[in-house]
C-alpha cells in the first residue's frame, strides 16, 4: 500500500504541484523566492536527518527532500524561460518539467528492487 500511494504522490501530486508553481510568468523575483523554498526544504530535510526516529519524522524528512526536488525543477523551467524567449518555450517547458518531478520513483523503484 505504502508503494501505491508513493507512486501516486510521484506522478500525480507532483505535476499539478510543480504546474501551480510555473503558471504565473517568470520573474528574478519568483525564481529567488523559490531558490529560497528549495535551500529552506533542504535545511529541513538535513535537521530531520538528525531527529529521525519514528516514522512520522522519516516521512517528514521524505517530504521534504521531494518537496524540494520539485520546487527545483520549477526554479530550474522559471529560469530558463526567463533567460530563453523561444515560441514554444512555455508549454515544452512545462511538459519536460511535469515529467521530471516522476523521478525520484525511478530511484525508489530501483532500489527496493521492483
Amino acid at each position: 500500500m505504502a508503494l501505491i500511494m508513493t507512486y501516486l504522490v510521484s506522478f500525480a501530486a507532483g505535476p499539478l504541484i510543480f504546474l501551480g508553481l510555473v503558471r504565473a510568468r517568470p520573474s528574478r523575483g519568483r525564481v529567488l523566492i523559490e531558490v529560497f523554498s528549495v535551500v529552506g526544504l533542504m535545511v529541513m530535510a538535513w535537521i530531520l536527518r538528525d531527529m529521525a526516529q519514528g516514522p512520522v519524522l522519516t516521512l517528514a524528512w521524505l517530504a521534504c527532500l521531494w518537496l524540494g526536488w520539485v520546487v527545483m525543477i520549477a526554479t530550474a523551467v522559471q529560469a530558463a524561460r526567463l533567460r530563453m524567449q523561444l515560441p514554444n518555450i512555455r508549454k515544452w517547458s512545462a511538459a519536460a518539467g511535469a515529467v521530471a518531478t516522476g523521478a525520484p520513483w525511478f530511484g525508489l523503484s530501483l532500489a527496493m528492487g521492483t
